[in-house]
């Protein structure tokens, strides 16, 4: 396997459930000039997201560098936010991926913490189990946390799952069909 590197942007961006969709909501704010869209109700409202859930979502961009508040307008119980230089071209490649997934009817596999890490090591050709965890080790993932990904990816479609006939059986994984536009859009995290 020529597994290439996953970028560690790649895992910080997954670590929290709703940080795509909400750069993504916030770089479409940006392009549109629609201030409501950055808001922070309005992203509430738009992504269908818990409050708290949203404030730390919110504060996690913020401590990596990708979002602020805008310092100059709305009320403090009601703050906006914005891109930081960092963020926007994070912001616009979130937007690419979330758009291809919500079209593909992915969403929900996009969500979860490793998928994305798992599919970027995929990209670069078969990998068994303890390829895969060795390549995201380094980032806290255990195997408890690789199998029931491969179990959620393999039931979305997304990885296909071969057993070998050799003796001892060899099990491999690989991208499976719905996986190609994810993994072209998700190129530029």
């Amino acid at each position: 396997m020529s597994e290439p590197a996953c970028p560690a942007r790649v895992v910080d961006l997954t670590h929290r459930r709703w940080c795509v969709p909400v750069l993504a909501q916030l770089h479409h704010a940006r392009v549109s000039a629609d201030s409501t869209g950055a808001r922070f109700v309005g992203l509430t409202h738009r992504l269908g997201v818990g409050r708290d859930t949203l404030r730390q979502t919110l504060e996690y961009a913020t401590a990596h560098g990708w979002v602020r508040r805008n310092p100059g307008h709305g009320h403090p119980l009601r703050p906006e936010f914005v891109l930081t230089g960092a963020g926007v071209p994070l912001a616009a490649a979130c937007s690419r991926l979330w758009r291809a997934a919500v079209l593909s009817d992915l969403a929900e596999p996009i969500g979860r913490k490793w998928t994305l890490p798992i599919l970027r090591v995929l990209s670069g050709g078969e990998a068994r189990f303890g390829e895969l965890k060795a390549s995201l080790s380094a980032w806290g993932l255990t195997d408890r946390a690789l199998s029931q990904s491969l179990r959620g990816l393999e039931s979305a479609g997304l990885v296909t799952r071969r057993v070998t006939p050799e003796h001892p059986p060899v099990v491999r994984y690989a991208l499976g069909e719905r996986a190609g536009v994810l993994v072209r859009a998700a190129a530029l995290l």
